[in-house]
């Protein structure tokens, strides 16, 4: 039987295996290996809508990277689990039965629940996350039912206890909204934006879980307030991303560049060259104007012995897009290595972004 079973196991990995492309080494190479990757657990897992969801993301960016690469057989296996993922829907899943349980059982079942529901959940979204979710919303709310239906509580201990962990929990979601409400302010993408509305929604379950558990404790009614009002005042998903990219258009055509300190012409000229040299490739865009924010050189020391090993002197900088857009780095460092004589081997360093979008008439 076990030789069967592992025949049959290595037969199914042969078919994925058989399936990949690994001479490939495109630009899209990592994306087609985490494709396959994740290709391989959806059987594991059982997670069949999941894992669709995530195989079609993956398939995007690769398309995205590399619109030459053949996405023939990632299309095929996706349409696969998509086959497996409807009949698994279609097919009543059982519920469990907790009638039969014994009381003590019942109580061990019940703080098993409320430990994964307020103690083991991670309330976060990020783009890697968005296509699943739906899928982590519905697992959350099914748990929710099943504490219901068993009827019954923990031992008082396991109760309190569970108690403070949710109180605690008040700072993260406060900050949560802090962070999601700050974030209208900056130049985020609609991913960014989607993100922040399934963050919003995942506390506003988390605290909605602990108003109809724990309906006594007044302080998790107030915070289930704060962040119903959050997720009622930004809408829906696509109001928010309209409220978003309305508000990155003022952004963009009102971002001008920051006062120079003096003009340089020699430095300026030597950070553009720099940046071409170093970011160009990463940010696909070319260096058009320097803007000077420091007059002077600072020494770069060694941080144990405090030897001066260079200088550098900080800028910012225009960059143009192939699509002709230009973008603004605020801050940006022109760094050369001391060689015991003077310094050479002039580098850019530190680009802390990719830059913000402005409006190419404004780089004057």
């Amino acid at each position: 039987m076990k030789v069967l079973s592992l025949v049959l196991i290595s037969t199914f990995f042969s078919g994925i295996l058989f399936s990949q492309d690994f001479a490939y080494n495109g630009p899209a190479m990592s994306e087609v290996k985490s494709f396959w990757i994740n290709a391989m657990g959806i059987q594991k897992t059982g997670k069949f809508a999941e894992g669709v969801a995530t195989l079609e993301t993956k398939l995007k960016t690769v398309k995205q990277k590399d619109p030459a690469y053949k996405t023939d057989k990632m299309e095929a296996e996706i349409t696969k689990w998509k086959n497996k993922a409807g009949s698994a829907a279609t097919t009543e899943q059982p519920k469990e039965d907790f009638t039969n349980l014994s009381p003590t059982r019942k109580a061990l079942k019940a703080d098993e629940l409320l430990r994964k529901l307020f103690d083991e959940v991670t309330i976060d979204v990020s783009r890697s996350t968005l296509p699943v979710v739906e899928f982590r919303f519905k697992e959350y709310t099914d748990k929710v039912e099943q504490y219901i239906s068993l009827n019954t509580k923990p031992k008082e201990s396991d109760t309190r206890r569970i108690k403070t962990i949710i109180e605690k929990h008040v700072y993260a979601t406060n900050q949560d909204i802090i962070n999601i409400e700050n974030s209208k302010a900056a130049n985020i993408t609609p991913e960014d934006a989607a993100a922040n509305f399934y963050l919003a929604r995942y506390n506003q379950l988390y605290w909605d879980a602990a108003v109809k558990l724990f309906p006594e404790e007044s302080s998790f009614a107030d915070e289930y307030k704060a962040i119903t009002d959050l997720v009622n005042k930004n809408g829906s998903l696509e109001s928010m991303k309209a409220g978003m990219s309305k508000n990155n258009e003022e952004k963009i055509k009102s971002r001008k560049l920051p006062p120079a300190v003096m003009k340089d012409a020699n430095a300026e000229k030597m950070i553009i060259d720099a940046f071409n040299k170093v970011y160009a490739a990463d940010y696909k865009g070319t260096a058009t104007k320097a803007i000077t924010l420091q007059s002077e050189w600072h020494p770069v020391k060694n941080e144990l012995t405090s030897v001066i090993i260079g200088r550098q002197r900080q800028f910012a900088i225009v960059y143009k897009d192939a699509d002709g857009k230009c973008y603004l780095v605020n801050s940006i460092y022109l760094y050369q290595e001391n060689n015991g004589g003077g310094y050479a081997n002039t580098t850019a360093r530190y680009a802390a972004s990719s830059g913000s979008e402005m409006l190419c008439e404004n780089v004057k």
